[in-house]
C-alpha cells in the first residue's frame, strides 16, 4: 500500500504500485494510467480503490484485482483478475510521553494541542518522524474527563475519553450533554500518532500532565449615566476574552448621602433551574429560600456567613462554581472604608440610584486564577423630563383660615409626565409672618393662621433634580 503524508491510502499511486507489481508487458506498451484498476473481495463485482465494495473498503489484505484496458482503434480491449496480497510496509512508530510535563491553560485549543506536541511528546524516546515534519494535526490528543448537562450546569458522573477541545451531544436545539475542553488541574491524557506516508500508526500512549491556571486581566470601564440607562455592554471586559462568572461589588454613597452597597452576581444566579437546586439548601439553612434573599436583601454579616457555609460552598463545587472566588469577593468587601456587618447588600446593579459608587468586579471560572478590577460608576440625577407641580392652585393667592384647614399645599414630582416616581426627595420650607407678627417656619407643616407666607419646595437627593419651586400666599380670617 502507498500511503499520502496524513497516513490515509493515496489510492491513485496505489493503483499504480498495483500494476507495476502484477503487470510483466503489454501489447501495445501501456503505462499504469492507461489500465483500470478495481477490487472485490469475493469476486462478485468490482469498484475503483477508493469506493467500498458491497460494504467493503480496500485496504491491506488478500484481494481479487481487475486490471482492464477499453483497447483503442488497432487493438481489442482486455481485462484480466489476478489474486493479490497488499501489506503496509512503512516503519512501525511509537509515542513516549514526559512524566512530570506542565503547561499553561489556554482558551485556544489549539495552543494546548501545541504545548502537548512541544512539551509533553518525549521526542528522543519516541519512534517518530522528525519532528520539524510534523504538527498537532498529525496526532490525535485527548483526556480523561467528565461530562456535563445542561451547557455545563452539572456534573453528570460519567468519565470517558474526549478530545482536548471538548465535544458535545445535541439533539436539535437540545444539548443532550458535553465534555467541556481540557481545564486546569491533574489531567489524564493519550497521544496517538496518525501514521505518515513512511510511518504506521501509532499505539495510543497515555500519562499524567498538570495544567496551570491561566491570569487574566479585568478591566472596569468607569462611566457616568442617568438613572435607568443601561450599563455598556463593555463596561467590565477581561483579557483573554473567555467566559466568565463576574461579581460585581458597587459600594459608594447615594444622592441622599447614605451608604450603598450592592452585589451583582453572574446570571446562572438567576436561571430557574439553577435556583431550583440552590433554594432548598439556602432555606434549610436560614430559612427562606435563596430567592427570597435576592428579592429581600441582606447584611453583609449574612453575606458572609451564606458564603461560608459547607452545605452550600459542596452544592456550588458540584455545579461547577469555583468557590474559592467567594474568599475574594469577601476581601473586596471587608477592605471597603465603614463597612460594618449590619450594612445592607443589594443585589443587582444600582442603575435606579443615583449616587458615586467603587465597582470591584471579581472573575471566576476554574481554568484562571482569580482577576479583580476596579472603576467607578456614576449614575446622575435626571434634570430634563423632571418637574415639580402643585397639587392644588390659590386662587389670587389667598386662602381663609378655614380652607386651609383642608387646602392640599403638597407637590408632586413626575419625569416626563410619569408621577409614578419616588416622591421621598421632595422637601418643603414654609416660612412667613403670622397676623399676630410671629415667625412661622416649618418644613413639615403648612400654616392654617392668618398671615403672609412663602413655600419653596425642592428635591434633596434621590434620582431627579427639577428646578425648584416657589409660591407666597396669604391665609386671611
Amino acid at each position: 500500500m502507498v500511503y499520502a503524508a496524513d497516513g490515509s491510502y493515496d489510492y491513485t499511486a496505489t493503483a499504480a504500485a498495483l500494476y507495476e507489481a502484477v503487470v510483466a508487458s503489454t501489447e501495445p506498451a501501456l503505462t499504469a494510467d492507461d489500465v483500470k484498476v478495481e477490487f472485490s473481495k469475493s469476486g462478485i463485482s468490482y469498484q475503483p480503490l477508493d469506493e467500498k465494495n458491497m460494504g467493503v473498503s480496500f485496504g491491506t489484505g488478500d484481494w481479487k484485482i481487475r486490471l482492464s484496458w477499453a483497447g483503442d482503434d488497432q487493438y481489442k480491449g482486455w481485462s484480466v483478475t489476478v489474486d493479490v496480497t497488499t501489506t503496509d510496509s512503512r516503519a512501525a512508530s511509537g509515542v513516549v510521553l514526559k512524566e512530570g510535563a506542565s503547561f499553561t491553560y489556554d482558551m485556544d485549543a489549539g495552543v494546548m494541542e501545541q504545548a502537548i506536541f512541544d512539551s509533553v511528546i518525549d521526542w528522543e524516546n519516541s519512534n517518530l518522524p522528525a519532528k520539524e515534519t510534523l504538527t498537532p494535526d498529525n496526532f490525535v490528543m485527548e483526556y480523561y474527563g467528565e461530562a456535563v448537562l445542561f451547557d455545563g450546569g452539572v456534573d453528570s458522573g460519567i468519565w470517558d475519553w474526549a478530545p482536548v477541545e471538548g465535544k458535545r451531544y445535541d439533539l436539535g436545539s437540545l444539548n443532550l450533554g458535553a465534555y467541556p475542553q481540557m481545564g486546569a488541574g491533574e489531567q489524564q491524557i493519550r497521544v496517538k500518532f496518525n501514521g505518515n506516508a513512511d510511518y504506521r500508526p501509532s499505539e495510543s500512549a497515555e500519562g499524567a500532565v498538570t495544567v496551570e491556571k491561566a491570569k487574566v486581566s479585568v478591566k472596569v470601564h468607569s462611566t457616568n449615566l442617568y438613572v435607568n440607562e443601561t450599563l455598556p455592554a463593555d463596561f467590565i471586559t477581561t483579557d483573554p476574552a473567555d467566559t466568565f462568572d463576574v461579581y460585581t461589588i458597587y459600594a459608594g454613597v447615594t444622592s441622599n448621602v447614605t451608604t450603598a452597597l450592592y452585589l451583582d452576581l453572574p446570571d446562572r444566579y438567576t436561571d430557574s433551574a439553577f435556583l431550583k437546586l440552590l433554594d432548598p439548601v439556602v432555606e434549610a439553612i436560614y430559612g427562606k429560600s435563596f430567592r427570597q434573599m435576592l428579592n429581600d436583601g441582606m447584611t453583609v454579616g449574612e453575606l458572609r456567613a451564606l458564603l461560608s457555609t459547607q452545605e452550600l460552598l459542596d452544592l456550588l463545587d458540584k455545579l461547577n462554581i469555583d468557590t474559592g472566588t467567594f474568599g475574594q469577593v469577601l476581601t473586596v468587601i471587608n477592605n471597603l472604608p465603614s463597612v460594618m456587618d449590619s450594612v445592607s447588600v443589594s443585589f443587582g446593579v444600582p442603575t435606579n440610584r443615583a449616587g458615586l459608587y467603587t465597582v470591584a468586579a471579581v472573575t471566576d471560572n476554574q481554568n484562571y486564577e482569580t482577576g479583580v478590577g476596579m472603576g467607578f460608576l456614576l449614575v446622575k440625577m435626571r434634570l430634563s423630563g423632571a418637574q415639580l407641580t402643585w397639587n392644588q392652585e390659590i386662587e389670587g393667592g389667598k386662602l381663609t383660615a378655614a380652607e386651609a384647614q383642608s387646602f392640599d399645599f403638597g407637590v408632586t414630582l413626575s419625569y416626563n409626565g410619569d408621577p409614578s416616581v419616588d416622591q421621598s426627595s421632595v422637601h418643603y420650607l414654609y416660612s412667613g409672618l403670622t397676623s399676630k407678627w410671629r415667625v412661622y417656619s416649618s418644613t413639615t407643616t403648612p400654616p392654617t393662621e392668618p398671615g403672609s407666607y412663602v413655600v419653596t419646595v425642592v428635591t434633596l437627593g434621590g434620582n431627579y433634580l427639577p428646578a425648584p419651586i416657589t409660591r407666597s400666599f396669604q391665609i386671611t380670617k
